[in-house]
Order: C-alpha cells, then sequence, then structure tokens
C-alpha cells in the first residue's frame, strides 16, 4: 500500500538541518518532493535529531549548544509539510514483532521502534539506511547514492 504519509528518520533529518552532511542535497531533494503534512516527527526521531546535533564528536566546531538544538528542531519543524505524530495504536505489538529474536544487537532497537511505528501508523519511513528494506511490513523509501 502506497502512502504520501513519511516519517524520517534522525540522520535525514541532521542531513535537512546541516548543509554540510554528506547527504544534504538528496535530504534536501527528496523533501522538495512532499506537500503540507506529509512528513511525521516522533518523539524518538525529535530527541535523537536534539542529541546527535549537540554531539561535537559528530559535527565539530558546527555542533549545536541544546538551546540551539531546539532553535534549529524549531526552524525545521516550522516548515508546513511537518507534523508531530503520537504514537499509534498498536506500537508495542509491531515493535515486539519486529525485535523478538534470538540475537546480540543493541543497534537495531531505534530503527525497529520507528518501522513499527511506520507500520501502525500507515507511514512510509525515509532513510539512507537500506537495511530497512529487510525489515518484514515496513515500507521504506531508500534516498541518497
Amino acid at each position: 500500500m502506497k502512502t504520501s504519509m513519511h516519517l524520517p528518520d534522525v540522520n535525514v533529518l541532521l542531513a535537512l538541518a546541516f548543509d554540510a552532511h554528506q547527504h544534504h542535497g538528496f535530504a534536501a531533494r527528496w523533501l522538495e518532493s512532499v506537500h503540507d503534512d506529509e512528513v511525521c516527527l516522533c518523539r524518538v526521531t525529535q530527541s535523537g535529531f536534539l542529541r546527535l546535533a549537540s554531539n561535537p564528536a559528530l559535527f565539530g566546531d558546527e555542533a549545536l549548544s541544546l538551546a540551539e538544538a531546539w532553535a534549529c528542531y524549531d526552524r525545521l519543524t516550522e516548515d508546513t509539510r511537518f507534523r508531530f505524530a503520537q504514537e499509534p495504536v498498536g506500537l508495542e505489538h509491531y515493535w515486539r514483532r519486529l525485535t523478538l529474536q534470538d540475537a546480540y544487537s543493541p543497534k537495531v532497537w531505534t530503527d525497529r521502534y520507528l518501522g513499527a511505528f511506520a507500520i501502525a501508523a500507515g507511514l512510509t519511513v525515509v532513510t539512507f539506511d537500506g537495511a530497512f528494506n529487510s525489515l518484514p511490513g515496513v515500507e521504506a523509501v531508500i534516498i541518497g547514492g
């Protein structure tokens, strides 16, 4: 099922906010293709954006203070294409389904949460990460080279 509602992951949000990000052009071109209220943000993408935007290990001198990170997030979300989405009903069911594996991998939790959020809310994940295509039931658009 195709949908026009999108859930960008944190890296896409960072690429939109930081001109120097290696994938800024890809993210900006993707954003040009969507309309008002078609881009959903959730608490996890909000928190991840704020955390990483203020990380000097990632952005060096371009890293933002906590207050600057909030201001950057606010500028991003003033765009009429963005809206904040509350956790949908059924999220935990899908999150568990995507993570009930006999494996050890602390790095999958956030991606699987976003995948579950997208399934439960009927959204398409927008990402640079091709691994989303392997998540059963998750519709993803992989942008970039």
